[in-house]
């Protein structure tokens, strides 16, 4: 029994800490690339680089770190299309909540994140709060270079709808 654990021990992946090239620390795992704990880590990362935002901040850098060049063109159109709502409302933007699921169909690596956001900002001279359900499929691609995250998000379709309270 005691060898099991031993071997167990030894086979799970070790906690790092990573300096990442956008110059932000963050707690890693020695995984294999492929893992489910590394594919999770991007999805989630590209997410938050993705939604969580305010009316008058945009977060370039972090795009540019999760995203492919298509990629980035792809979450600044939907970033484009809904700043001018975002900064007449001065809408404050934060994820509550988000699951990882992710495939690998014909060699490609797909992730969907699903989750609740949750929005608050003034319209019409009153504050208000919504929750909204979001899904956010992506494709994820391997990085060129082992100065940047392992995969980035070279394709996303992104669905949202107001919580029924």
């Amino acid at each position: 029994m005691g060898v099991f654990f031993a071997h167990h021990y030894m086979t799970m992946p070790d906690q790092v800490i990573v300096l990442a090239r956008d110059h932000t620390v963050y707690l890693g795992n020695s995984a294999p690339v492929e893992s489910r704990r590394v594919i999770e880590d991007v999805a989630l990362r590209a997410t938050y680089a993705l939604l969580s935002r305010r009316y008058d901040v945009r977060n370039e850098r972090a795009l540019a770190f999760a995203f492919t060049k298509r990629g980035q063109g792809q979450a600044r159109g939907y970033l484009n299309d809904t700043q001018e709502m975002f900064e007449n409302r001065k809408v404050h933007q934060e994820i509550e909540s988000a699951t990882v699921d992710f495939a690998i169909v014909n060699g490609q690596y797909h992730a969907l994140v699903k989750g609740v956001l949750l929005r608050n900002g003034i319209y019409f001279g009153h504050p208000y709060l919504h929750k909204r359900d979001f899904a956010l499929a992506m494709r994820l691609e391997r990085s060129k270079s082992d100065t940047e995250l392992p995969f980035k998000v070279a394709g996303m379709r992104y669905w949202e709808e107001e919580q029924d309270v």
